[in-house]
């Protein structure tokens, strides 16, 4: 694994968001912020207009104007953070394809994006390409969304982060890569199930002792709470505001050769209502590294 963050920027706002999280990811990382633009291939007219004019394709106005903006940025972060910057502006007619193999290729620890505001239909992700990187990129995404606008230009800090369970194998390898970064034990984790019956409350806490034990043994503190709502959509956003979170960490499940997010995509829903970063694993990630080395569900203790 490379020590770096990756960012994709296209531009716009969505990109300005994702690089103040992006460096405060890559401070509790302990890694340098990677900056990746991908533009679309110039056109075959276009290219040849170049050659005539005996010009090298890599400096068609396009990439060249990319190219301009990532050392602008690049040279803008290091007079924010000490941590290392480099970029590159890539050509490439498919932008998620591109995104997932860069971070593929370059073994980040996670790849950091911005998403769109909200369409007619009230969808903020679902179709874009932060929609299908989140569901198809090998690595772990972090997804800045609109609601996060405040952050633009700012330097943050990670502090405390909610972490959703379920009891699934699935959700508690959220557990697993957190352990792995560099300085978890400078974070505070507030784990957080939602019931929608009271009946089910016991077993969910003893879960949740479990995942907070897990947590403590290797010096980072927990702090589990339950939650009786129907909505989990909600109750996760509610509980952002609630304890002071600076970023979500969930898993996603997929279905259909994860091709689609299950439980009423859940985790779309948060990524469309949330306030701040929201880090998944992604369903081709944990496939990968179920594959590779099976964990078994979080069980509950007996009680005492």
């Amino acid at each position: 694994m490379t020590d770096e963050i990756m960012v994709a920027l296209d531009g716009s706002d969505k990109g300005r968001r994702a690089l103040s999280v992006a460096l405060a990811l890559a401070d509790i990382a302990d890694t340098g912020v990677h900056l990746v633009r991908v533009v679309k291939p110039i056109t075959e007219r276009i290219l040849n207009q170049v050659e005539l004019l005996g010009l090298d394709p890599k400096n068609a106005p396009r990439r060249r104007e990319a190219e301009e903006e990532l050392v602008s940025i690049a040279r803008d972060l290091t007079m924010q953070s000490p941590r290392p910057v480099s970029w590159e502006a890539l050509q490439g007619s498919d932008v998620a394809v591109t995104l997932d193999r860069v971070a593929q290729e370059r073994d980040v620890r996670a790849l950091v994006m911005g998403t769109r505001g909200a369409s007619s239909t009230g969808l903020a992700i679902l179709g874009s390409v932060a929609d299908r990187v989140m569901r198809e990129c090998p690595k772990p995404v972090v997804l800045v969304p609109p609601g996060a606008f405040d952050i633009v230009g700012k330097q943050i800090a990670i502090r405390r982060l909610l972490v959703p369970l379920d009891g699934s194998a699935l959700a508690a390898r959220s557990i697993d890569f957190l352990l792995e970064i560099p300085r978890s034990i400078d974070l505070e984790f507030v784990l957080l199930e939602v019931v929608q019956n009271e009946a089910d409350a016991p077993i969910a806490e003893r879960r949740l002792q479990s995942a907070a034990h897990r947590l403590n043994g290797h010096s980072a503190e927990a702090v589990p709470r339950i939650v009786l709502a129907g909505d989990r959509v909600s109750a996760i956003v509610d509980a952002v505001r609630e304890f002071a979170v600076d970023m979500i960490a969930m898993s996603t499940r997929g279905e259909g050769g994860l091709r689609r997010l299950v439980l009423g995509s859940v985790a779309e829903g948060v990524v469309r209502a949330a306030e701040v970063p929201v880090l998944l694993l992604t369903p081709t990630m944990l496939a990968a590294q179920l594959d590779a080395a099976p964990s078994p569900e979080l069980t509950p203790h007996a009680s005492a």
